[in-house]
């Protein structure tokens, strides 16, 4: 089946791809079902807590071996995009610390443009990441400086020169970050970039359900959710969410784990299925997913072939730990697309 997809702005554009998102660093520790149950976590979501909160997670798991790497969903996606070749920029907010200088100094080897606020009123964000032995995740997030991010920040010039402007639901928490988000959304829509929304986790779209519903068909080209965050948005099946936005001329990407993800616009629908994989930690899968769909929608190939590119990715990242796809992955994407367009 050939599916057409969105045109990309034909005029010259700086960057293929920005975000504005939560600089955060993920810390990863591999955990029972017993250790969330002690702490009454719901497994698989995102848990917001403040600091204290978090250092006594820490402490309870001091015997366990931590993995510390770059996080931030929709950092995720763009440095993923990165690693294909991909022109890419990162706005948000750190701390002068050490959390905030490694992800300074992961966004210089990354080669993604960074458009970093340092502020002294709080430390840089940090995501503990809680693995158990299925390979689900469970998040217990302290934005810390990013809470602080606001309009003042938004890099407008970088963001009206990009392709796609991609953010997730991570980022709609304080009223600064709220403006800021707008701001970015009004600049992209302005400067016909195409707009990327990924919902992200069902806790930001049960607690943010109606703005969320006002994002998606007010800018939203292209929307990411998963069953229940879909189900979450509309109350509908994953079936009828698709056609609901594709009713506004968007397209909709609602995966669905196992058995791979629905895809479509106002004139297609289609199944791509998932391939097969031995789970070991399902960190990023959302995140790289889009980054596949999204380096599809760069290259002009079908929501179908973008769909086959997100499912190499996501299906890679979940197979290891952590929350990065490897060498393999990137260069059978790259092959793929040379491959779709002849």
């Amino acid at each position: 089946m050939n599916m057409n997809f969105i045109k990309i702005n034909s005029t010259t554009r700086s960057f293929d791809v920005s975000t504005v998102c939560n600089a955060l660093v993920d810390i990863l520790i591999k955990v029972s079902d017993d250790d969330l149950s002690y702490f009454k976590m719901k497994k698989g979501q995102m848990h917001l807590v403040n600091s204290q909160a978090q250092s006594e997670i820490l402490a309870y798991f001091s015997n366990k071996t931590e993995t510390v790497e770059l996080g931030g969903s929709s950092l995720n996606t763009i440095r993923t995009l990165a690693a294909l070749g991909s022109k890419a920029m990162f706005a948000g907010m750190i701390a002068n610390d050490s959390f905030g200088d490694q992800i300074k100094s992961k966004l210089h080897h990354l080669k993604i443009d960074g458009r970093l606020t340092v502020t002294a009123h709080d430390a840089t964000g940090s995501c503990l990441v809680l693995v158990t032995s299925d390979g689900e995740r469970t998040m217990n997030t302290c934005l810390g400086a990013s809470r602080l991010y606001d309009e003042k920040s938004i890099p407008v010039a970088d963001i009206s020169t990009s392709k796609i402007f991609h953010f997730s639901g991570y980022q709609w928490d304080t009223e600064g970050q709220k403006k800021g988000i707008i701001k970015a959304l009004d600049c992209a829509k302005k400067s016909q970039c195409i707009i990327s929304f990924d919902l992200a986790d069902p806790f930001v779209v049960s607690k943010n359900k109606q703005e969320f519903i006002s994002l998606t068909e007010e800018y939203a080209d292209i929307l990411f959710a998963n069953r229940e965050e879909s189900f979450l948005l509309y109350n509908l099946s994953a079936e009828e969410t698709v056609q609901k936005v594709a009713e506004n001329k968007s397209v909709a990407v609602v995966k669905l784990d196992k058995d791979g993800a629905l895809i479509g616009d106002e004139n297609s629908f289609i199944k791509v299925p998932a391939l097969d994989t031995k789970i070991i930690d399902t960190t990023g899968a959302g995140d790289m997913f889009a980054a596949g769909f999204l380096y599809g929608v760069l290259n002009g190939v079908s929501l179908e072939s973008s769909g086959k590119l997100a499912t190499i990715l996501a299906s890679d990242v979940i197979s290891h730990w952590g929350a990065s796809v490897s060498q393999h992955a990137i260069d059978q994407v790259i092959s793929a697309v040379e491959s779709f367009q002849k």
